[in-house]
């Protein structure tokens, strides 16, 4: 009986001790999973234009004038400034991006498909904000306003809030705004804009990338690890271009009848 009772105990303690291997083992091969995946974070970073505080404002007049226009929207915005040697590489934005519908087609001025041809970072006039400008070469016009004609075959700019700033000293801050995606120069997408009024200039609000037929959401997804990703553009991550190209023709033909994405 004794014999029965130190065998039922060997084989529960054996059976313990497999099952803790077990779980070692699953979290060693997450954890080397979540080694080998890029930091999301780091990826973004990388992808954005720099520019450096002390660079001079423009020679000429008129375009002194041109990008002062484009700029005085981000006086105060940042409150860019060197950080201490000690603070992290990155400055994280607050964002408004979970309110902004999948396919944002009412309050967008334009849509357009395209090609991104140049990205350059600038800072505001007080040197207190920072923002890229993105070139695009427009290849399909889906919505414009008479305001503001596109011509298929020219050329669009759009801002977005956030860049990298060189310091005199050499240090590079990055401001990123969370979950806000970055375009990348020689990539095609679908893009919604928001004319900026005051400057013969527009807004990036949103965009899907065009790759292998299928689209990708510039924004919401690809996230730092524990992030949380917007649903509405989750939903369209890796969806095949015939897709979403329809659901974004019908949004446009019946805007209150878009998907519940």
């Amino acid at each position: 009986m004794q014999t029965r009772k130190t065998v039922l105990t060997l084989s529960i303690a054996v059976a313990a001790i497999a099952i803790a291997i077990t779980g070692l083992r699953a979290q060693n091969r997450e954890t080397a999973r979540n080694n080998e995946q890029p930091n999301a974070l780091k990826v973004k970073e990388d992808k954005l234009p720099t520019v450096n505080f002390d660079t001079s404002e423009p020679s000429n007049a008129n375009e002194k004038a041109r990008r002062n226009a484009r700029s005085k929207r981000f006086d105060g915005s940042l409150r860019v400034a060197e950080p201490h040697p000690e603070a992290g590489a990155k400055g994280i934005l607050d964002s408004w991006m979970q309110t902004v519908p999948a396919l944002p087609v009412d309050v967008s001025d334009a849509i357009v498909i395209g090609e991104v041809t140049n990205a350059q970072a600038y800072l505001s006039p007080d040197k207190t904000g920072v923002y890229t400008e993105y070139t695009i070469r427009v290849d399909e016009v889906l919505k414009q306003s008479s305001a503001a004609p596109i011509v298929t075959g020219g050329f669009v700019d759009a801002q977005r809030e956030g860049g990298r700033v060189r310091f005199p000293s050499g240090r590079v801050q990055s401001y990123i705004t969370h979950y806000q995606g970055v375009p990348v120069v020689g990539r095609r997408y679908v893009l919604f804009l928001k004319r900026n009024q005051q400057a013969d200039v527009f807004t990036l609000l949103t965009g899907y990338e065009q790759r292998d037929g299928h689209v990708y959401p510039l924004d919401g997804v690809d996230l730092p690890l524990g992030a949380t990703e917007i649903p509405q553009f989750a939903a369209y991550k890796g969806v095949d271009e015939a897709t979403f190209s329809n659901d974004l023709r019908s949004a446009l033909t019946h805007p209150q009848n878009q998907p519940n994405k």
